[in-house]
């Protein structure tokens, strides 16, 4: 089957990454910035630190950690990506439903979750 996806352009990947202007309020949160108006936040992340005492004694580490702080003024960014190998995906599994096929609609799900997956890496 996943020789047929290909061969034949069944199913289709697609993906999409943005850079964003970003610093870090109050010590947990990530504000996401407008790129035409610098003072203008469109957004916010809220990180959540570990929750898991390692007994390192270590500070418990959240994702604003790696972002500067917005009282600094030093300006940072934040990437995100998003991606599916899963378009065309329906049409194929239409097919397999209207002949009863389950076992097929289950591989063509499986297989471009995993095909998603290693995109992603």
């Amino acid at each position: 089957m996943l020789k047929d996806m290909i061969d034949n352009k069944l199913i289709e990947a697609r993906g999409i990454v943005g850079f964003y202007r970003a610093n870090t309020v109050n010590k947990d949160d990530i504000e996401i910035y407008d790129p035409a108006d610098e003072s203008a936040s469109i957004g916010k992340f809220y990180t959540l630190r570990q929750q898991l005492d390692i007994g390192t004694g270590d500070s418990f580490l959240a994702m604003s950690d790696f972002i500067a702080p917005k009282e600094t003024g030093v300006q940072d960014y934040i990437g995100a990506f998003a991606v599916s190998a899963g378009f065309k995906a329906d049409e194929m599994c239409k097919k397999f439903e209207a002949e009863l096929d389950d076992y097929n609609i289950m591989l063509v799900k499986t297989l471009t979750d995993r095909l998603a997956e290693a995109f992603a890496e």
